[in-house]
């Protein structure tokens, strides 16, 4: 369990009692705050960062988890939980801005030729086992229209997700840019761009060809998460303080660069031992800050 942001004992009073019965039966209590907060005494380990950073820290556990349970190995009930309930295996078109390639929108249906009802909010990804596109069900194209009747819900009817496109047969790679808030471009513009490289695939659509690759390549691409043969800048190593490491999040957080590492790959290792019983509590205390819906979304 992860209190991050939620001082339980104080704000959540009513949770406070299954939170201490929990830690009695063997749960491990990590607190996340930057002061001496009044759920810390229940805490097998506290760690501290600097007010407002906080999402520089679930970077870095975020880009250890992606690297040891996702590419270093690929934990099975991870990689069927995010086929299934995350947008991870769906495509996304890139276009091309000032000489370069960026993410653009979610490939469609209608981007395919379907011109039935909702077709343009029909999301597609790929059939691991045909290389095709396909339209899972559960997309928002099915739920307002009769068409979609029976189709509202995620069974995925026997298809298996292509998770990435890195390696898949006809496939090559980009060098796209990503944005990137801790470094400032010059006095009167603030924010840079990352170059990270992505697998990518030509499709013909109703606009012509178009260049698309996963969430989840754009997601590792992100994270600073490299794989062999694509171009870009991507970190050497857990100690090398380029976006995100655990090291890069030192320097901004105060927390020691092993801690958050190791914080990061037990809660994970215990989720898989556990079958997912690895949680954490966010609260207000991380939304004092602007952009703390970015904060949020760095935690889930």
């Amino acid at each position: 369990l992860i209190m991050w942001g939620a001082n339980v004992p104080v704000t959540r009073t009513p949770d406070a009692h299954f939170m201490a019965e929990a830690r009695y039966r063997g749960q491990k209590v990590v607190t996340v705050s930057p002061d001496y907060a009044d759920n810390t005494k229940f805490a097998d380990e506290w760690m501290s960062p600097h007010p407002g950073t906080d999402g520089a820290l679930g970077m870095a556990m975020g880009h250890v988890v992606l690297k040891e349970f996702f590419l270093d190995r690929q934990v099975p009930r991870f990689v069927d939980y995010v086929k299934k309930y995350s947008d991870l295996p769906f495509l996304i078109s890139l276009r091309e801005k000032d000489g370069a390639w960026v993410p653009d929108k979610n490939l469609t249906a209608a981007d395919l030729g379907d011109t039935s009802e909702g077709a343009q909010f029909k999301t597609v990804l790929v059939d691991s086992a045909t290389g095709k596109p396909h339209v899972p069900n559960g997309s928002l194209g099915f739920r307002f229209n009769d068409a979609g009747k029976g189709k509202w819900n995620l069974d995925l009817e026997g298809v298996d997700p292509a998770l990435s496109l890195f390696g898949a047969a006809g496939t090559e790679t980009a060098e796209i840019l990503l944005p990137r808030f801790d470094a400032e471009q010059d006095k009167n513009e603030g924010g840079a761009v990352h170059h990270r490289g992505v697998p990518v695939a030509r499709l013909q659509t109703e606009g012509g060809e178009r260049l698309v690759t996963t969430v989840y390549d754009l997601l590792l691409a992100q994270y600073g998460v490299g794989r062999e043969g694509l171009p870009g800048e991507w970190p050497t190593g857990y100690d090398d303080p380029a976006p995100y490491t655990p090291a890069w999040q030192e320097e901004i957080t105060g927390v020691p660069a092993e801690t958050a590492a190791r914080i990061g790959r037990e809660f994970a290792q215990n989720a898989e031992d556990s079958g997912g019983r690895s949680m954490i509590i966010l609260g207000a205390g991380t939304n004092h800050w602007f952009h703390s819906d970015t904060i949020y979304r760095t935690f889930l």
